[in-house]
């Protein structure tokens, strides 16, 4: 199945664009997409988002077709075909 991902700010740039189409298989989840995207760009991706393999670094958020995982099933969301899956890291600012 194909998932769009859009990354912003700091994640944006760790991957060099804001906007990809990633190949998962059927029936995987947030965790499945994270573990993908970590083993094509690297630690300093998965330093970027990741506290451990099954948690979000604190302030990041990962939004669905625009739900946060958070008030879905978490990193184990499931995907379908088409979904969109945004990357949200902390933001500071004043």
């Amino acid at each position: 199945m194909k998932i769009i991902v859009k990354a912003f700010a700091t994640i944006r740039e760790v991957i060099g664009t804001g906007y990809m189409e990633i190949l998962l298989e059927d029936e995987s989840d947030v965790q499945m997409l994270l573990k993908t995207l970590t083993k094509k760009f690297g630690d300093v991706f998965r330093n970027q988002i990741l506290a451990s393999e099954e948690k979000l670094a604190p302030y990041v958020k990962v939004l669905v077709n625009g739900r946060d995982i958070e008030y879905l099933n978490g990193m184990r969301t499931k995907l379908k075909d088409g979904d969109e899956v945004a990357i949200i890291p902390p933001v500071a600012g004043g």
